[in-house]
């Protein structure tokens, strides 16, 4: 999930103002990025007025005690990036246990506020509403003492403060220009380093484009994922050019790559004519099947990254014959509401496993709690073992699998546990096998938690956890989209996916969707293929031609207005 409109706001507070009188303001308000951060967290970002903080938090009461991707509060925000004092006691009316909120990096308020030069009256707040922060280490084994002290110019008052001790007198004018003087000269030494580093930065620009040249000497197809075509690469670098015409043939490729991605090509869903002056990126099969996928980077960055683990295993093990056993891919459990894409994934993870040679076989096997359990302790290993033989070399998905530990009237629960402890034996007892297969379990979040809570044996077996979230509205459209194009239908100009998104927003509720995701976009497709069908009689009745292929805005319109409720 991206910014939305209202994190856009958030940097300016102008229009947000105004914003905030329309409905479907509190939805907003409560909706992350995909770094995590709320609303809160971006306006905390650029130094907010207390009355944008205070719409916002009245919105989403919550948004005080939420963390980003990275543990930050809002109130971690607004101490890194100097927020004023009435911010941050706003911030602590709301929460003031935040001030004793650690992030990922085990970083307090405090912390942040040291090592960005915080005004000392927000220092000074910060340690009235937690003490002991002053003296509290993070991750780094740093104190906020530590951390003011690594600047070249620490302010002395708070430096004071964090020693605990009187603040110094009233600084004079000329004391205070003395001390900006000095600040300046830090500064001015640190852009003599930045300019000295040229010749390292040179350096470090030939040791890169030698890394592209072995890259596409031993591992071409990986500089597709760059956007780079390995062929065109080796035709340009075979000619008679020069070393510095070649230096320069490396560099065009790497900054044609470079704008492909910063002008959206990457997403490989440009419309003709769209990113003028660049070309798009070169596509090979993962990266046209990671392609299907909407949203979901994690499990795209997942997948990026095993496959550089892999090639760069493939490159240790023809260097050093005696190298390590082949990579493998982790178990995973798949966790998120109905429709969020999980058994979609599942089965594209086989093919694109396959294609990294990690599975011997495209091979997907779904199956339920009926395919593992059997009436007796016997039936459910044989059927287990049946399982994991018929999956071997590919993936077998077990959807639903929070059901192992549900009781049933015929088949009690210790049969469901009988499951689980064979299909963990025989995980075990395949780990070194090539055909080995990969076990995805599935299921609902608050099912699935309780499950993995009761099996603790599973959290070992099954290293990597997925939280498939739910579809945003834009991604919604842009999946009806997808399947409208595949089914061979075409749309008019104005339906595009933020106006198709905009419409569900606006005609649905959060709850509706959340309970069908995908499914929505399916019911939609559905719908839409009806109205054309009536569009299409009715033209034949009066007598006119229409283009039966073509998806209008009415379409789309009808079916969500009048059908979706």
């Amino acid at each position: 999930m991206t910014d939305t409109i209202l994190h856009e706001l958030c940097k300016g507070f102008g229009a947000l103002l105004s914003r905030s009188k329309l409905p479907g303001f509190a939805e907003e308000a409560a909706r992350k990025n995909d770094r995590g951060n709320l609303p809160l967290h971006a306006a905390c970002s650029f130094q907010p007025t207390p009355e944008v903080v205070d719409i916002l938090v009245k919105a989403y009461p919550d948004g005080p005690k939420v963390g980003n991707n990275i543990g930050n509060l809002p109130l971690h925000q607004a101490a890194m990036w100097q927020a004023s004092l009435e911010v941050l006691d706003l911030l602590l009316s709301y929460y003031p246990e935040g001030a004793a909120v650690r992030n990922t990096y085990g970083s307090l308020p405090l912390h942040m506020a040291a090592s960005n030069q915080a005004k000392p009256e927000c220092v000074r707040r910060l340690i009235e509403v937690f003490p002991e922060s002053a003296h509290m280490q993070n991750d780094d084994g740093m104190t906020p003492l530590d951390l003011v002290l690594a600047d070249e110019a620490p302010n002395e008052t708070v430096v004071a403060m964090l020693e605990g001790r009187p603040p110094p007198p009233v600084s004079t004018p000329r004391v205070e220009a003395e001390r900006y003087a000095e600040r300046a000269e830090a500064l001015e030494r640190k852009l003599a380093v930045f300019q000295d580093s040229s010749g390292r930065q040179r350096g470090d620009l030939d040791v890169a484009l030698l890394a592209v040249r072995k890259l596409a000497d031993c591992i071409p197809h990986a500089l597709y994922v760059t956007g780079m075509d390995p062929n065109e690469l080796e035709a340009a670098l075979s000619s008679n050019a020069s070393p510095t015409e070649q230096e320069d043939i490396l560099l065009a490729m790497v900054k044609k790559a470079v704008r492909a991605k910063r002008g959206g090509l990457a997403t490989g869903r440009l419309k003709d004519g769209e990113g003028t002056g660049t070309i798009g990126p070169i596509r090979d099969r993962v990266e046209d099947l990671l392609d299907t996928l909407v949203g979901l980077g994690h499990i795209k960055s997942q997948v990026r990254g095993l496959r550089r683990t892999t090639e760069i295993a493939d490159l240790k093990d023809s260097l050093n014959p005696s190298y390590d056993p082949p990579i493998r891919p982790s178990h995973m459990l798949f966790i998120g509401n109905p429709g969020t894409g999980k058994t979609t994934v599942g089965r594209l993870l086989a093919k694109l496993y396959h294609e990294l040679c990690l599975l011997s076989k495209p091979r997907f096997l779904e199956v339920e709690r009926l395919d593992l359990v059997g009436r007796t302790k016997e039936q459910t290993q044989i059927k287990v073992q049946e399982v994991m033989d018929e999956a071997r070399g590919g993936v077998v998905f077990i959807d639903e699998a929070y059901t192992l530990g549900l009781s049933n009237r015929r088949v009690g629960p210790e049969s469901g546990d009988d499951a689980i402890e064979e299909l963990i034996k025989r995980m075990e007892e395949n780990r070194n096998r090539e055909d080995a297969p990969l076990v995805i379990m599935a299921g609902f979040p608050e099912e699935m938690h309780q499950f993995i809570g009761d099996q603790p044996l599973l959290k070992k077996h099954f290293s990597l956890l997925f939280h498939f979230p739910d579809y945003t509205c834009v991604e919604l459209a842009r999946i009806f989209l997808d399947m409208a194009f595949a089914k061979g239908f075409d749309v008019s100009s104005d339906l595009t996916e933020q106006a198709i998104g905009s419409l569900l927003e606006t005609e649905t509720t959060t709850v509706w969707r959340r309970e069908r995701n995908g499914r929505v976009s399916e019911l939609l497709l559905s719908g839409v293929r009806t109205q054309v069908r009536m569009r299409v009689r009715t033209a034949a009745f009066e007598e006119r031609t229409i283009d039966s292929q073509l998806i209008i805005w009415e379409d789309v319109e009808n079916v969500i207005v009048k059908d979706f409720k």
